[in-house]
């Protein structure tokens, strides 16, 4: 983490692009807010692009902006989100889950910085810096042509990886305490205390939902707490359960694709299967999910 606040802060007075990569709920938002703020275009917009929520009928619209009755709908002009960031930062969420043919047109964006508004012959210059996000499989994407490679190169000027939670278990306490206070203060009551077995228990557990679940994992505890003190019957059993050891035997970890079947399946019993919300929680797209149910045949 030390290294990515280093290369984030030596990257926040450039111009160049920005691929941050990682996985789920690890925080690359956070990184890419971090770099648009640490920088000179602090003071102008930051614009977020939900790349999977883009509508492919709409993408041209959204992106480029269109002039009063350039289409049916179309009353009023509208600049495109490139436009409306100004000299500011446009942030495009979760890049790889764009379509190809998308792909295609986010691409002339980036390589001519400007665009033209549909219904209009007027070329707008493109001042924002673009920001991308993406999962750790974006290379592998890429290699089986789901990813457009000359987007990829354009995008990855300056690479970031945002480590997963379970490669730095010694940020966790500081964690646990820093999001126990913001959970507490939105709750207006004092911030509890963890017990030592408890926190024995979130060390022991892999974390495939990164930040995102260890937050929402203290949320229901804290729900839960009626003592000040988060024990362990206060944490939810499916997720930081103790490694079952058999007698002789080394222990019986579970699999990270376990482990995040094991999530998913919790996230869809909280939000009783509503798939939007889940999603939404999960920091992936339906579609996203919808694969990883398939996959993990999750009817």
């Amino acid at each position: 983490m030390r290294a990515l606040l280093a290369d984030l802060t030596r990257f926040a007075g450039a111009d160049a692009n920005v691929l941050v990569v990682g996985e789920t709920g690890a925080g690359k938002d956070l990184v890419a807010r971090a770099l648009h703020q640490s920088g000179s275009r602090q003071s102008h917009p930051f614009v977020v692009i939900d790349c999977p929520g883009l509508a492919p009928s709409l993408l041209e619209s959204e992106l480029f902006g269109h002039e009063r009755g350039a289409f049916t709908d179309a009353t009023t002009a509208r600049a495109g989100r490139f436009e409306a960031a100004g000299r500011g930062t446009v942030y495009l969420d979760r890049v790889d889950e764009l379509p190809l043919d998308s792909q295609g047109k986010l691409l002339r964006i980036v390589e001519q910085k400007q665009v033209e508004r549909l219904g209009s012959g007027l070329s707008v210059p493109v001042h924002a810096r673009v920001v991308a996000s993406a999962s750790e499989e974006i290379e592998q994407a890429v290699r089986e042509g789901q990813f457009r490679t000359d987007l990829f190169h354009r995008l990855r000027v300056l690479p970031l990886r945002v480590p997963p939670l379970r490669e730095r278990h010694g940020d966790l306490r500081p964690l646990v305490a820093t999001l126990l206070r913001g959970i507490s203060a939105s709750l207006d009551r004092p911030t509890p205390r963890v017990s030592d077995e408890s926190f024995a228990l979130l060390e022991g557990h892999q974390w495939p939902g990164n930040v995102r679940e260890l937050k929402h994992t203290l949320e229901r505890a804290l729900m839960d707490d009626e003592d000040g003190v988060l024990s362990p019957d206060d944490l939810p059993g499916d997720l930081v359960s103790p490694v079952r050891v058999a007698d002789g035997a080394a222990p019986e970890r579970p699999t990270l694709e376990d482990l995040e079947r094991r999530y998913i399946a919790f996230v869809l019993r909280e939000t009783r299967g509503n798939q939007t919300r889940a999603a939404e929680i999960l920091g992936i797209s339906r579609k996203a999910l919808w694969e990883k149910r398939r996959r993990f045949g999750m009817n």
